[in-house]
């Protein structure tokens, strides 16, 4: 069965939320639409028996969904409240390992179809074996207390960061791929109620150290394409999320650079969102092979003998092409889902070379948002996704042609490395493969 447009993909929330800055996380609390004892259990099991008959995975990714029932449900007795009770049907979904699978309480999702969370305003990454500062969020607390891309995180409360990692490793539970359980690891070493003020010790370039106190605050970054055209003179668009009301700003925008001689396409901090043939078809003259996604009864065959007779994702037409020139994209460990699909799909179908670092390995497909009593909101994985030349992404992400990361050193200097490299890219391709557009 072939689909041209298949069921909406929704965005990896945990990748979704890091993108906002690695200290992000969501309010877990109770809402005026508090649960019964009764109530708790009854949304509990209908939690537990909705991903039991509808995960994508027949054998739940090896882990026993009925062990995990019965380890629960004398937890789920002895809660005295729904912030507890919330975060433990968290902790229960997590237990599949997978970073779609996710329960929400209200006050979540609320803050998460808002693109927001709270957070110390700054993201930071695993930079040559040290905890470094990537981007700072602007008219942040971070920028407003000194905090610069490349500074070294030192401490955080008085502790060494590497002990912060360590208390932090064992309240993680392994989630999609190994890259997005260390920056989770990294996320709960900052992790701490709204409104908390952290002590945050960073080394500065000259080896001087920074002793600074950050209040979390509320970060809205809803998705917007954002688009120039670079000194080098080629096309630049970033965009940090999918979602269909982004497709004309797309379009405009790809419009616009369509003579450039080559176009980056910057999805390092793109968690996901909304995938239908419409932004890749922007790139295609002819009707093209995108994607392959599967429900459960197709994974079972899959695993069972290889058969890959899933569901089809094609993009493009022949009069729907804009940009014929060279494509880059770049990605690193936060790009994730429908990211992940996008990069992977022109990268089989050999229209973009991929540049970064490779991506979260975070690729499985939602369906419909349940929401349960009292407001809560189960999502469950009901698609596998394959690239165009079968290849299993989730666990394992795109792999870019041409593998680059930041340095510590590029950061303090304010270069962007990544993309350098994918403007020399563009300009060996547009030398050797001049396009008429």
């Amino acid at each position: 069965m072939k689909h041209s447009r298949p069921a909406f993909v929704n965005y990896a929330p945990v990748v979704a939320i890091l993108v906002l800055g690695i200290a992000s996380s969501f309010a877990l609390s109770a809402t005026s639409s508090s649960l019964k004892a009764k109530e708790r259990l009854q949304v509990f099991e209908e939690i537990w028996k909705s991903i039991d008959r509808y995960y994508y995975d027949p054998d739940f990714g090896g882990v026993n969904w009925r062990d995990v029932h019965q380890s629960y449900l004398p937890k789920v007795r002895a809660v005295s409240d729904d912030k507890e009770f919330y975060s433990l049907m968290s902790s229960m979904t997590a237990e599949l390992h997978d970073a779609h699978t996710r329960f929400f309480s209200p006050t979540q999702w609320e803050d998460l179809n808002k693109y927001q969370a709270t957070s110390l305003g700054f993201r930071a990454g695993f930079v040559e074996e040290s905890v470094v500062i990537l981007d700072v969020t602007a008219d942040s607390n971070a920028a407003r207390a000194g905090v610069t891309p490349g500074m070294v995180v030192r401490a955080v409360n008085g502790k060494p960061i590497e002990n912060a990692l360590r208390e932090a490793a064992g309240k993680v539970l392994r989630s999609s791929s190994q890259r997005l359980t260390r920056l989770l690891v990294l996320a709960a070493a900052f992790s701490a109620p709204p409104e908390t003020t952290l002590d945050i010790s960073l080394e500065r370039a000259d080896g001087s150290v920074l002793e600074t106190k950050i209040a979390r605050q509320v970060i809205s970054r809803p998705p917007k394409v954002s688009s120039a055209q670079l000194p080098s003179g080629f096309g630049y668009i970033r965009f940090d999320g999918f979602q269909q009301n982004l497709n004309s700003e797309f379009k405009t925008a790809l419009e616009d650079l369509r003579q450039m001689p080559g176009v980056v396409l910057d999805l390092r901090q793109n968690g996901g969102g909304v995938l239908t043939d419409t932004m890749p078809g922007f790139f295609f003259n002819q009707k093209t092979l995108f994607g392959i996604f599967m429900p459960r009864k197709q994974v079972g065959a899959f695993k069972r003998n290889g058969r890959t007779q899933g569901n089809q994702l094609y993009a493009g037409r022949s009069d729907g092409q804009i940009y014929s020139g060279p494509v880059v994209i770049l990605i690193s460990e936060y790009s994730g889902s429908v990211a992940e699909i996008f990069a992977a799909g022109m990268q089989d179908s050999g229209r973009a070379t991929i540049v970064g670092s490779q991506s979260c390995g975070c690729v499985l497909g939602l369906g419909k948002s349940r929401v349960m009593k009292g407001g809560g909101v189960l999502q469950i994985s009901e698609l596998l996704w394959l690239s165009p030349k079968k290849r299993k992404l989730e666990g394992e992400g795109v792999i870019p042609d041409v593998a680059i990361a930041p340095t510590v050193a590029s950061l303090l200097e304010g270069r962007d490395i990544v993309l350098e490299a994918g403007e020399k890219i563009l300009r060996e391709l547009s030398t050797a493969r001049p396009s008429s557009r």
